[in-house]
């Protein structure tokens, strides 16, 4: 985990280095939207998606963040599954409609819903929130209009574990969002 935290704290810190040359030839892009997504065993669920991201010669930075709102279907797995990513991904590109491919690290802070842990004294069952790692490997196309606005519709495969004092639950998810997005 440590190592982890050190690898997310380091792209942080390359990422402002980076973009805080004198050349200001990129684009500043932030976008908020729903993000449906489906679990096995007919679950689905909802978060609030929101992003900033830095584009320049193909390629974007992006750190986003998941809002957790709600599962539903036949077993939802978790009452807390809030996600923050940050990453790179490849504009193959660089026309109004813009193609993309990348992989983003990240956290999720998580609380199963199945399964607790007894607690000695009370004899409650604990559900135990957690930060655990996961990454993200996502694709999807952007289309820029003339001035401020762009559409974008994206999909992405989640892949982690919420590893408390319990079993391990799998966090893995296909999620799908698409909006309009502002750029500068």
């Amino acid at each position: 985990m440590k190592k982890f935290i050190f690898v997310f704290l380091f792209s942080a810190l390359c990422l402002t280095t980076g973009f805080s040359q004198t050349d200001r030839n990129w684009k500043i892009k932030s976008a908020l939207s729903f993000a449906p997504g489906i679990l096995t065993e007919k679950t689905y669920t909802l978060q609030l998606q929101g992003y900033l991201g830095f584009l320049q010669n193909k390629i974007e930075w992006r750190g986003e963040a998941f809002y957790f709102l709600n599962s539903f279907g036949d077993r939802p797995r978790f009452s807390m599954n809030h996600q923050v990513f940050t990453g790179a991904f490849y504009h193959f590109t660089e026309t109004a409609f813009q193609p993309y491919l990348g992989f983003q690290p990240g956290i999720a802070i998580s609380q199963s819903s199945e399964y607790g842990s007894l607690n000695a004294q009370t004899q409650q069952l604990e559900y135990k929130v957690a930060a655990n790692p996961v990454g993200s490997i996502g694709g999807g196309f952007d289309f820029y209009g003339e001035k401020l606005f762009f559409l974008f519709v994206e999909t992405r495969y989640i892949f982690g574990k919420h590893k408390a004092d319990t079993y391990p639950v799998f966090l893995d998810e296909w999620r799908f969002s698409f909006g309009l997005g502002l750029y500068f």
